[in-house]
């Protein structure tokens, strides 16, 4: 082969990848803003990533994914662990099954990277190197958005100081845990788009202003740093509640466009996420699936055959994977091994079930066999029944628990307690922070209540008058009381760190904040006042917060205990300003200044929490992250 010919074909390569680019950018992130929100919340991710288990369930998906890796589905021995009795094992069939497979399912791609870069370099370095090439990106995206090369060649000069710095301290990471590495990074993955989904919803409902700071106030006022790295559902629960939410913006708004087409395509597409993650989680998956229809369909500017036909397609077609995996455990493609918790499992319920329709085929062959051909589909529509009267009556017990623990609500939502548990049998302290405490930025939606006895007349029946984001406001709201009803009697638990079953609400909420008009003017108007504030509670707060843990605290209840009082000191002023629902002038400004600091006292619990009271064992997957910890010391 020639030169000219080799020159020719590596041209024609970078086309093709500039091409790929190019389409990619607009289709995952929106823009360039968006790529730098993503690439800004994995730098944050990476920088509090431990690279070991925090809660046992993540080790279930740890067996998983290696018994997946080797060709079976069931769990084949506990590679992590040393038992397969850990939380989350399903049995069925004699064999054991993991839960939530379409995350062990996503996460091969990453082993299999993860595993290549192992046969080339050490592990602790490949990780490092990914994580200095994604600050890189960061750095080379705002020198571009900002049209200064110095911040281009200063960016790379500091990114290669912090890879050398990160290569001297590194120490040798465990080769054998490398499917526990590739579950976290998918989960990192995952949630670093719940900002970027925040971003562009906000965007196009507001402005590309509003749309930043939303996504800085998800990424750092809510605890999804914490979560990210976590083998756990919840931020990929958070990630597609915020895309359905901007798919179900986009079929409104292309509803109006020269493409009618696209409308259509974005609704299929939220049905589409919904069902594909029923492959994660079942019974929220349900709870997404129908919140979406009932905002949905009244509010849709058209219900034809066709539409109707192509969103139904969609969602059946996203429903492969789940019904694959479940025909694979249970023989059934409509029959998960575990459901609802409590109310079904496949080796109780399925057979009672069974057993039923046995019964009652046996019955009309009794009485004639009239109905006898119809079996299958009595069979079918039971089975599909089934699930939504068991969400029904989660619901309904999450209502009466409104009523009948009014304490444990409180606890859940906005007093976590004192440091002593009082829910567990032992005497291990506490570390449950109540939302409130954990989001105090949450306390903004006290706005809600002025704006809701101001326009009482808009709040009736959803109708089509209903605009795009009026919809989506109807989306969260809804989404947000289904998973309050559906979680409540089950909360507080013991060592949940914060109410992280209810942490999907923390994306939703900040999205509904922004859309309050006194949170929305007081960051349009004054958003160097909440960038500022923010920044300087993290940098100056954090030192100061540091200090009064060394001193006053002793032990980590007390340093929980502490943390909340601080983020209830905070929300407090926070939802009395919101409440009052001025913005203007000298208001305004003490609204930024408000919402930077519950802001900032959030991201400061997280670092803590990461850098010492859940250390780890200095598993931090940066070692420079793992020498700071080890410099603050506290206990």
């Amino acid at each position: 082969m020639s030169a000219e010919s080799v020159a020719v074909e590596l041209r024609d390569r970078s086309e093709a990848f500039a091409n790929a680019r190019r389409t990619a950018v607009p289709v995952l992130f929106g823009d360039r803003w968006g790529l730098v929100v993503f690439l800004g919340a994995v730098c944050l991710f990476g920088l509090v990533w431990r690279t070991t288990f925090l809660i046992n369930d993540s080790v279930t998906l740890a067996n998983g994914l290696y018994s997946l890796s080797n060709g079976q589905v069931a769990l084949l021995e506990p590679a992590y662990g040393g038992t397969l009795n850990t939380p989350g094992v399903n049995s069925y069939g004699g064999r054991e099954f993991a839960r939530n497979y379409g995350v062990i399912a996503l996460s091969l791609p990453y082993l299999l990277v993860l595993q290549g870069l192992a046969a080339v370099v050490e592990l602790r370095i490949a990780l490092v190197g990914l994580w200095s090439l994604a600050l890189l990106a960061l750095l080379v995206q705002c020198g571009r958005l900002a049209d200064s090369d110095r911040v281009i060649v200063g960016g790379g000069i500091a990114v290669l100081g912090l890879f050398g710095l990160n290569v001297a301290l590194a120490r040798p990471l465990d080769p054998s845990a490398v499917h526990l590495y590739a579950l976290q990074l998918f989960h990192l993955t995952v949630a670093a788009f719940v900002p970027v989904f925040c971003y562009r919803l906000l965007t196009l409902v507001e402005t590309r202003r509003l749309g930043l700071l939303g996504a800085v106030a998800v990424t750092a006022g809510t605890p999804l740093a914490f979560w990210a790295s976590v083998p756990k559902r919840h931020v990929v629960t958070a990630a597609v509640v915020m895309g359905v939410a901007y798919c179900l913006y986009r079929s409104r708004r292309e509803a109006d466009g020269p493409v009618v087409s696209r409308s259509r395509t974005f609704r299929a597409l939220a049905y589409g996420l919904v069902g594909l993650y029923a492959w994660v989680h079942a019974p929220e998956a349900l709870l997404l699936c129908v919140t979406l229809a009932l905002v949905d369909v009244p509010t849709a500017p058209e219900n034809s055959p066709r539409t109707l036909a192509v969103v139904g397609g969609v969602f059946l077609l996203s429903l492969i994977p789940f019904a694959l995996t479940n025909v694979a455990i249970t023989g059934s493609p409509v029959k998960p091994p575990r459901l609802l918790a409590g109310g079904y499992s496949a080796g109780g319920d399925a057979a009672a079930g069974g057993g039923s329709a046995g019964d009652t085929g046996g019955s009309s062959n009794g009485s004639g066999g009239i109905l006898a051909p119809l079996q299958p589909l009595f069979g079918v529509v039971e089975s599909g029944a089934r699930p939504l009267l068991l969400l029904v009556d989660q619901l309904l017990v999450g209502f009466r628990a409104f009523r009948a623990e009014p304490i444990d609500v409180y606890h859940t939502f906005v007093r976590s307690g004192s440091a002593q548990s009082t829910l567990s049998d032992t005497d291990a302290e506490s570390v449950n922070l109540s939302l409130l405490e954990s989001v105090p930025l949450l306390a903004a939606l006290a706005g809600v209540l002025p704006v809701v006895a101001r326009r009482r007349s808009s709040l009736s029946l959803p109708d089509r008058r209903l605009g795009p984001a009026r919809v989506v406001d109807l989306f969260a709201a809804t989404t947000v009381l289904g998973l309050v009803l559906l979680y409540t009697s089950r909360l507080p638990t013991h060592a949940q760190v914060t109410a992280r079953y209810l942490f999907p609400l923390c994306p939703l909420g900040v999205y509904l904040a922004v859309r309050l008009p006194p949170v929305r003017d007081a960051l349009a108007n004054h958003w160097r006042a909440y960038l500022w504030t923010a920044s300087a509670t993290v940098l100056v707060g954090g030192q100061f917060a540091l200090v009064a843990v060394a001193l006053t605290v002793n032990g980590i209840g007390e340093a929980f205990q502490f943390h909340a009082l601080v983020g209830l000191g905070t929300a407090l002023p926070l939802g009395l300003w919101s409440l009052r629902g001025r913005s203007e002038g000298k208001a305004g400004r003490l609204g930024a200044v408000l919402l930077g600091l519950a802001t900032g006292v959030t991201l400061v619990f997280v670092l803590l929490t990461v850098l010492e009271y859940y250390a780890l064992g200095d598993s931090h997957a940066l070692p420079m992250m793992r020498a700071l910890g080890e410099l603050v010391g506290l206990y």
